[in-house]
């Protein structure tokens, strides 16, 4: 047998993760957005009623449990526009075009002010990454006349990114309401490494 060394200690220590203060922003604003949309109507009552009663205590928990997944959805969401954004990096390609939905599901959780929250976040964290700065000096100048403009940009993308993953979210509950059937987990996606 073979002594193997316990490099874990190292391993984690010289794992960099993309800055992630925005997540903060969706899970306290997007969650109480979407409650307070839904405390005005009482929606769902019926489908609560009717197939959800075994399984929350009451319909505000119901209802939270919705909020709460959506949020999930709208951090899935920016994090695939911003997987979207490095993979354009790594293959020196346009950033993507944002391709927002036509037409987006009730309740719309991410609001225009939480976008702009949201947009905040982003452009103060990652105008000081040195990956992002990088990829605009090399990639990106003739496409955007400054770093401000490219790094708008790039929040416009990932505030985009977070409305279609909410919306998937919203879209999935509603099929799952029509066909009678438990509403599907959503999970987050693990935390994103840089992996350069």
């Amino acid at each position: 047998m073979h002594f193997m060394p316990d490099t874990e200690d190292e391993d984690s220590a010289a794992e960099t993760f993309w800055p992630e203060g925005y997540k903060q922003v969706i899970r306290e604003k997007v969650p109480a957005s979407v409650r307070a949309e839904l405390s005005k109507e009482k929606p769902f009552v019926e489908v609560y009623e009717r197939l959800y009663k075994n399984r929350f205590s009451d319909h505000e928990q119901f209802l939270e449990k919705l909020a709460d997944m959506v949020a999930v959805g709208a951090e899935n969401g920016a994090d695939d526009a911003f997987d979207d954004i490095v993979h354009s990096f790594l293959k020196e390609l346009p950033l993507p075009s944002i391709r927002a939905y036509a037409y987006y599901a009730w309740p719309a959780p991410v609001t225009p002010e939480i976008a702009a929250e949201l947009k905040s976040s982003v452009i103060a964290e990652y105008s000081k990454d040195n990956i992002y700065v990088y990829a605009y000096g090399v990639g990106y100048t003739k496409t955007f006349p400054n770093f401000d403009d490219y790094i708008r940009f790039v929040a416009d993308l990932v505030a985009t990114g977070a409305r279609k993953g909410a919306n998937d979210v919203v879209e999935n509950v509603y099929r799952s309401f029509l066909k009678g059937a438990p509403i599907m987990p959503v999970r987050r996606h693990p935390r994103r490494l840089k992996v350069w």
